[in-house]
């Protein structure tokens, strides 16, 4: 590869046949990028609001909330029973950036731009001039896939670094001796940080595209590459073991890991060919962050789910260029980063890949992976390189003058093709509203042509502005861009490009909106007990077509709605504690989703049973029917959102009590058909995995059976019981192998109850039972 001050290969012309645009206006260019993302997105720097979409609000935010409260706490009480809090790596506790959730908006921007930072100083090294390092730095900060990717605190943060390793791996092929600390010390805080930002699958890809330029450098840089990215990345995991060890702990008896995903889970999204067209047409199959009008509906290029990435876009002029130079004849200098591309092109076409179905389910380990479409992450990095690479040889050092010249006429052509498009959708709108209205399904509820009305009237605009940026790579390919003023004109393209596709991509709400509880939760928080919540997210109103209420069409109506109607785990930090609520990652215990596919999978009435029996007080609930024995409502909640309702149950059950019967099963089939069976009183009964305890299985019911919660806290708790009879002390809390307890000082065994909960054995008489939940 070329590197700034190495001699140029033989017929190239020098660089500096234009004169160079200085670096202080590069820089005064990249600065005042920065300037204006900052302006306009002032609400999220400074708190006033708060991002929200898909994991971040749902998940993120909340379990970030509760950090005041739960400190360093191993798990969190209000999810589901207790589930993994300080040991998720989707939650970035452990990250050194502790940040109030008002200002996550901080933390991704300021991320983005880490990102753009690192990859900007890896292309130092890969081209001659600063302003190409500087378009591969915006191409990749402005692309979909990585604004995208802010919907998600962990994949951001995760992304931030990968540039920085590379960077650090590029920076050891030039450094000898004592200069290989530096690049050393980079490997290894960038893979520290990396092991601590929560994205495992991105990080992975990472440290394979730095891996993959390591081995790939000059001769006699290759060992020394690799020996300073494995060095680095083995100080780095030292340095955070601490957090590794917790990580593995807390998640040993996770659904992820004992059970993985599905063939259907893992290949949910992928990348569909057809997704390209949203380089030159951003969001031309909807916008997942409108509900309606301009909502998402392009289902048949996203398997028939909502998409993973709300859009793939490489940008017009990235593209173009990266594309170019892979056809050149100086492709060989970014022949890693085209394997890369192809590489992690193919990965993400995994549904559609003959085998790939048999592959996945021969292999175990790979059941902890799911939404094959990350895989384009390194696509978006090589095109980045590439398209830095392309702007430098063959515009900037205005190489290959014959190849410009040819390449520049199929250019123009697309220029021509997508101006004359922006033209037919001009004068007949109806052209691409039929185009569109084939991949539209009949039995989809909303208007088509509410839905479609934004995507068409922006076409022709997308479409023009397109053939725009192609028109200027054709006259540069012509004439060169050794000038200045080419120069910049190339480098403000891309920046206007990219500021145009910026701002969509980071929805928000006004954080005030989850400061204080509202009414609903207010009253749930009042009555004893956990909540069982099953609102109508109304996530896919296209399909389903729109109810409820939505103040707007943007997603601030679904924040609006989870903040009225404390949708898990939105409430937690106002106090709520949850039962089995949604699973957001595999990160709960794999017990608790077996319970809760049970659970769901009965009617209101069944449910009913399984609610009392495991210390449920409420219920908040759009699709209860009238008239559900033991249900009183409370509260309706209906200003935004599907109408919601507060219900307390009329005949509860204390969540830590003593049974006096105790059954034993050998599956969980034959406890769940015990559990349902008629004779089953869960106010004295228990079942357990494996035989019951001794003495535990008499037919008697003990009267003078009582418990009572001494004290508890989010990973331990003791209890004071009572009674005549051998009995089996219930806790409404998670399961796992690693949960420990003590009865009157001696150890105890842990039993799996009730499926998914907790309960030991407790003798006749008093005792004082202490249970340590965390590992």
């Amino acid at each position: 590869m070329i590197v700034p001050g190495a001699a140029a290969a033989p017929g190239t012309p020098p660089a500096s046949r234009g004169r160079a645009v200085p670096a202080a206006i590069v820089g005064a260019v990249a600065a005042a990028v920065l300037l204006v993302v900052a302006l306009s997105n002032l609400d999220l720097l400074t708190g006033r609001a708060t991002p929200f979409f898909r994991d971040l609000g749902t998940t993120q935010r909340p379990g970030r909330a509760l950090a005041a409260e739960l400190g360093s706490a191993s798990l969190n009480p209000h999810a589901s029973f207790g589930q993994p809090y300080h040991g998720n790596p989707n939650l970035l506790l452990a990250y050194p950036f502790p940040c109030a959730p008002r200002f996550l908006g901080l933390h991704l921007l300021l991320h983005v731009a880490l990102g753009a930072a690192g990859l900007w100083l890896f292309l130092r090294r890969q081209v001659r001039s600063e302003e190409a390092a500087l378009l591969g730095a915006l191409a990749f900060g402005f692309s979909g896939y990585v604004l995208s990717s802010t919907a998600f605190l962990n994949a951001t943060t995760t992304i931030a670094w990968v540039p920085w390793l590379l960077a650090a791996t590029e920076a050891a092929r030039r450094a000898e001796g004592r200069r290989l600390l530096l690049p050393a010390a980079g490997a290894a805080a960038a893979s520290a940080l990396l092991a601590l930002a929560g994205e495992p699958a991105l990080g992975v890809l990472g440290i394979a595209c730095a891996a993959a330029v390591a081995a790939t450098g000059p001769a006699g840089t290759r060992l020394r590459s690799l020996a300073v990215l494995a060095g680095g990345g083995l100080v780095g995991a030292l340095a955070v073991a601490p957090w590794l060890l917790e990580v593995l702990r807390s998640t040993d008896f996770s659904s992820r890991r004992l059970r993985g995903f599905s063939w259907g889970e893992f290949a949910a999204v992928g990348f569909h060919p057809a997704r390209l067209l949203e380089t030159p047409f951003p969001f031309l199959f909807g916008d997942p962050y409108r509900l309606v009008s301009g909502g998402f509906w392009g289902f048949a290029v996203s398997q028939g789910n909502p998409p993973y990435l709300a859009s793939l876009s490489f940008g017009v002029l990235p593209l173009a260029l990266a594309l170019l130079f892979a056809a050149s004849g100086r492709r060989r200098e970014g022949g890693v980063w085209i394997g890369v591309g192809a590489l992690g092109l193919l990965l993400s076409f995994a549904p559609w890949l003959p085998g790939a179905r048999a592959a996945y389910e021969a292999l175990p380990f790979l059941h902890v992976l799911r939404y094959p479409v990350k895989a384009l992450f390194p696509v978006t990095l090589a095109v980045a390189v590439l398209a830095a690479l392309g702007a430098d040889r063959l515009l900037l050092s205005e190489s290959l003058p014959r190849y410009r010249d040819r390449a520049s006429w199929p250019v123009l052509g697309a220029a021509g093709l997508l101006a004359a498009s922006a033209v037919a959708m001009r004068l007949s709108p109806a052209l691409p509203r039929s185009l569109l209205l084939r991949l539209w399904d009949p039995a989809w509820l909303s208007d088509p042509a509410v839905v479609l009305a934004p995507v068409l009237r922006r076409l022709p605009v997308q479409a023009a502005a397109a053939a725009a940026l192609l028109l200027l790579l054709h006259a540069l390919l012509r004439r060169g861009a050794a000038a200045p003023v080419a120069r910049l004109l190339l480098l403000g393209a891309v920046v206007c490009e990219g500021l145009a596709a910026a701002r969509p991509h980071l929805p928000r709400a006004p954080s005030a909106w989850f400061d204080e509880a509202p009414p609903i939760v207010e009253a749930a928080r009042r009555i004893p007990g956990r909540v069982f919540e099953r609102v109508g997210k109304d996530v896919d109103p296209v399909r389903r077509g729109l109810f409820g209420r939505a103040p707007t069409d943007g997603p601030e109506a679904l924040a609006l709605a989870e903040a009225l109607q404390g949708w898990a785990l939105g409430g937690a930090v106002h106090g709520l504690s949850y039962a089995w609520d949604q699973d957001p990652d595999g990160s709960y215990t794999y017990l608790d989703r077996l319970a809760r596919d049970v659970v769901n999978g009965r009617d209101w009435q069944g449910r009913m049973k399984w609610l009392r029996a495991s210390g449920v007080g409420s219920v908040l609930a759009s699709d209860v029917p009238a008239g559900v024995a033991g249900l009183a409502p409370v509260r309706l909640e209906g200003r935004a959102g599907v109408p919601a309702v507060l219900f307390r149950l009329t005949d509860p059950l204390p969540g830590v009590r003593r049974a006096s019967r105790v059954f034993g099963s050998g599956s969980v089939t034959e406890a769940v058909a015990r559990f349902e069976s008629p004779g089953f009183d869960p106010a004295t009964d228990a079942v357990v995995a494996g035989p019951p305890p001794a003495g535990t299985a008499s037919a008697t019911v003990d009267p003078a059976a009582r418990a009572r919660v001494v004290a508890e806290g989010p990973d331990a708790l003791e209890v004071e019981t009572d009674g005549g009879l051998p009995g089996l002390l219930q806790v409404d809390r998670s399961f796992t192998p690693s949960v420990t307890a003590t009865v009157n000082g001696a150890p105890a065994p842990v039993l799996a109850t009730q499926v998914n909960l907790l309960g030991v054995p407790v003798p006749p008489g008093p005792a004082r039972v202490a249970i340590r939940l965390a590992p």
